[in-house]
């Protein structure tokens, strides 16, 4: 039995065309976008669950436990935080609900995610716990250190961001789902609390929620709820005796009723309900979600000869800055007429740091993205060279800036920023001369963690001001206050 040509051509495959097989050759690996689109899937998972699942599996009692957990420390932040408002006191129930988080976190952990057994989550809990101590030390025990360490405001208002940042990455390195070689899967993840975290536990709270007033768990709900309705009845006839047999026990009674802001308690329990929420989403997703660490496929690379072009540009133009640098800053070579040195050092030691900072971005991704070859050894090299000279550069700068105009916090920051990035500049002058890769994006972050932590407990404006007073004993000139 022969088959029609049509019906060969349908059945047939069309040839592809040949200008689509030479744009499938240039790109060759993995989809660079996979991994966006594996994120997208497994949010499906979580939120919706899988087709073939018919009756989701009930909440364990780890979950269950859960909830009670989450809903404590939502009421700790409401009544240690917010509730302080603009109290000059907010500052040390700050610490006091980032340490007992990290305590309450430990507890419930301690076994599931084997917490006894991650150094690497030690340090950074030791660290986070650090910032948090250091706002009781802010204060200090009366009588115990000297009131310039009352201050600090600057300190302060970075610190409070800084905690729950590392609070993060700590419980994200708890999963034991990530690694020093892979920072982009950590990035990745950090962002993915923002996203994601929020919602994806939600399924599993219901889950749990529901399960405590199951068939099982019913009678006893109906005989609390029984009790509690009593115990108010009682309470209305007893309360009134009680108040008309003692009129101290009813003056502080009625001021207590008088207190009473409805308004405001409405608010704080809608706070406590949303980041009850949140807490409970987030830990959820840290303990029992299961964690896959992304990474960005290796067909991610940057051509050869346009990082060399990149980077020869930019180390030609580094090479004539540190020419001035040697010529006028070093050599002490007169400068231009109508300028002093400390005019010179105020309007570029800020500038020089950035630049020095954006530098070793450029280098990790470089390091990172660009195929291994001599060129690449010998650009990176002369980079970090050129480097080290412009962070000397921005130092010589910023202490004329000092000798001037004094210290203050903003080059106190600087000064301290500068002694981290050189380093940073030492440990990556030793990557090309290891064969074993140095995980340096992780070590340059544990490291700066631990250098800002010493920061605060250098007492910052307490050492300006001893400062000040020592160099400048006559008083810090006008243009150095700013």
């Amino acid at each position: 039995m022969s088959i029609p040509d049509n019906k060969l051509e349908e059945g047939r495959v069309p040839e592809q065309n040949p200008a689509e097989k030479q744009t499938e050759a240039k790109f060759p690996g993995p989809n660079p976008f996979d991994f966006i689109e594996q994120a997208e899937k497994q949010a499906k998972e979580y939120a919706l669950g899988t087709d073939e699942a018919e009756e989701p599996a009930p909440s364990s009692p780890a979950e269950k436990a859960l909830l009670p957990i989450a809903l404590l420390l939502a009421v700790l932040f409401d009544r240690l935080v917010a509730a302080q408002g603009d109290s000059e006191h907010l500052k040390i129930f700050y610490g006091a609900f980032g340490l007992c988080y990290l305590g309450a976190f430990y507890l419930f952990f301690w076994k599931r995610l084997n917490l006894k057994r991650n150094p690497v989550s030690w340090y950074l809990g030791i660290g986070a716990a650090a910032l948090c101590v250091w706002n009781f030390v802010r204060y200090g025990i009366e009588g115990a250190v000297p009131p310039s360490h009352h201050d600090n405001a600057q300190y302060t208002f970075i610190t409070a961001l800084v905690i729950p940042g590392v609070l993060i990455i700590h419980a994200l390195w708890s999963t034991r789902a990530y690694s020093f070689k892979n920072p982009e899967g950590m990035a990745i993840a950090w962002l993915d609390v923002f996203l994601r975290y929020p919602f994806l536990g939600l399924p599993a709270m219901k889950k749990a929620a529901r399960s405590l007033f199951n068939k099982a768990n019913l009678p006893i709900a109906k005989r609390v709820l029984a009790g509690v309705l009593i115990a108010g009845l009682l309470l209305l006839v007893i309360v009134p005796l009680l108040m008309g047999a003692d009129s101290v026990f009813s003056y502080y009674l009625s001021k207590l009723a008088a207190s009473l802001n409805f308004v405001s308690l409405f608010w704080h329990t809608i706070l406590v309900m949303l980041f009850f929420v949140l807490l409970y989403s987030f830990l959820w997703n840290i303990g029992f979600a299961g964690h896959k660490s992304m990474r960005i496929p290796e067909a991610w690379s940057i051509d050869s000869l346009i990082s060399a072009i990149v980077m020869g540009s930019i180390i030609l133009v580094y090479a004539l800055f540190c020419l001035v640098q040697f010529t006028y800053l070093f050599a002490g070579t007169g400068l231009p007429a109508g300028m002093t040195y400390s005019d010179y050092a105020r309007e570029g030691f800020a500038q020089t740091v950035a630049v020095c900072s954006i530098n070793l971005l450029i280098f990790g991704l470089f390091l990172r993205f660009v195929a291994p070859n001599a060129v690449r050894t010998a650009l990176l090299s002369g980079l970090l060279a050129l480097t080290a000279v412009m962070l000397v550069s921005g130092g010589v700068r910023l202490n004329l800036y000092i000798a001037a105009y004094g210290m203050t916090w903003l080059r106190l920051l600087s000064a301290w920023f500068i002694v981290y990035l050189g380093a940073v500049i030492l440990l990556c002058g030793a990557q090309p001369l290891r064969k074993k890769k140095i995980p340096i994006a992780a070590i340059c972050f544990l490291m700066l963690l631990a250098w800002y932590a010493a920061l605060g407990y250098l007492n910052p404006d307490g050492f300006i001001a001893a400062y000040n007073n020592h160099f400048f004993p006559d008083g810090v000139p006008m243009s150095g206050r700013r």
